[in-house]
């Protein structure tokens, strides 16, 4: 897969989760359970890919990249799990970590789409 394929992919795959985590007043899901799923696994393929073909050419943002989407990942998992009330430091954490890793998205397509070449995978 080309580096701007890849970027595409990404953006898509953005597109995807953002659909996926589609709420009503009350704040139950109204995605369908498929939507999710297919969500999961194509933010899952390109998180990997993307953090692959990244080591090579510049392993600082693909450390970045990681990082932060394991951050996002385990807040999540305490918000979910604990239910805090608004306004309490997980969410507020929560949402740093979200406003931190999609900069960081945005910065993995832009780079991406300079890098020159085929990657590997």
């Amino acid at each position: 897969m080309k580096n701007k394929i890849l970027a595409i992919f990404g953006i898509v795959a953005y597109i995807l989760s953002v659909l996926s985590s589609a709420e009503d007043l009350k704040g139950n899901s109204i995605a369908p359970s498929v939507l999710i799923i297919i969500s999961g696994i194509v933010t899952l393929v390109f998180f990997i890919m993307a953090v692959i073909r990244l080591w090579k050419e510049v392993r600082n943002l693909s450390i970045i990249f990681f990082s932060s989407a394991i951050i996002l990942f385990i807040l999540t998992i305490i918000q979910v799990v604990t239910s805090p009330s608004y306004g309490s430091p997980v969410i507020i954490l929560t949402n740093v970590a979200r406003i931190i890793y999609f900069i960081v998205f945005i910065l993995v397509i832009i780079k991406l789409f300079k890098i020159k070449g085929v990657g590997t995978s």
